[in-house]
């Protein structure tokens, strides 16, 4: 029942306009703007060097040059194309997977679904399998467009990484854009509005949601200490431990001890997150009336 429902949505999807126009918004806001960046001569480069003291990267020069054309390395280009948690890629994204999701109770559809007595909690389970596959799809095309272009200019890099270690760095940015819009269809499923989720949509692409959480928390931790250590497991906080696949080695970042490897935190919060905002969306729908 669940993956009927996942062929039609993915039909419907595919031969709609919404899911092209963000797709070309994910090859412009990547490969687009480091052309532009080219154009105009500079594109700045990453550069993550806490770890314990030592520095675990040779990027802090790093930058791309119109004359040179270099690059410090393949995940540097892409911590610098701003392909993460919170970004406008991730914001649109979101705003695709709110709308894929709020179509069918604008329709009706949910209603006479249920009165056909299926599955409250196979229908939501397909609603938030679509944006996953929606993040993969276009996380997917953002890097491929962005690495296709970087061939075209005949940018070089100063090291290349293995392809262990770049495909881990893949794998997290792709984990942690499923986190932010997992997160944003959750919330659009419990309110059960349309502008609610694409208010949320942008406020967590703009970071104003990670921002007001970490605001949150510095207040609650005058009274309760413990409080502070929550702000590192945000999906914010998380995104921005780790510029390249070097980074991933880091214990200690920003002089704030991690206490293990940046990927191990990064996994282990971003599945939490998933995890939890599925769970907190199966449990709100599974009685609630559809109407």
């Amino acid at each position: 029942m669940m993956f009927n429902l996942l062929r039609s949505d993915l039909y419907r999807l595919v031969h709609g306009r919404k899911f092209w126009v963000v797709t070309v918004l994910s090859v412009l806001l990547t490969a687009g703007l480091l052309v532009t960046l080219m154009l105009l001569g500079t594109v700045s480069g990453a550069s993550q060097t806490d770890t314990d003291g030592v520095s675990v990267t040779a990027n802090v020069t790093a930058g791309l040059m119109a004359s040179a054309r270099t690059m410090e390395s393949h995940t540097a280009i892409l911590s610098s194309s701003g392909l993460g948690g919170s970004s406008i890629l991730s914001m649109f994204i979101a705003v695709l997977a709110v709308l894929t999701v709020m179509d069918d109770w604008d329709a009706g559809f949910v209603k006479n679904l249920i009165a056909g007595r299926h599955s409250r909690m196979t229908y939501v389970a397909s609603r938030l399998l679509m944006p996953t596959l929606l993040t993969v799809w276009n996380v997917v095309v953002a890097i491929a467009s962005l690495e296709l272009t970087c061939l075209v200019l005949g940018i070089r890099f100063r090291h290349t990484e293995s392809i262990g270690a770049y495909l881990g760095f893949c794998g997290l940015k792709t984990l942690g854009m499923v986190a932010f819009v997992l997160i944003v269809v959750a919330l659009t499923m419990i309110a059960r509005s349309k502008a609610f989720g694409i208010a949320a949509a942008v406020l967590v692409g703009a970071g104003i949601m990670g921002s007001l959480m970490n605001i949150i928390l510095s207040v609650i931790a005058v009274y309760l200490p413990w409080a502070a250590q929550l702000a590192q497991w945000l999906p914010s906080n998380t995104a921005k431990l780790y510029t390249d696949s070097a980074g991933l080695l880091a214990t200690t970042v920003g002089g704030t001890s991690l206490g293990m490897p940046v990927w191990a935190h990064a996994l282990i919060c971003f599945a939490g997150w998933i995890i939890l905002s599925v769970g907190v969306a199966l449990l709100v729908n599974r009685r609630r009336d559809v109407c």
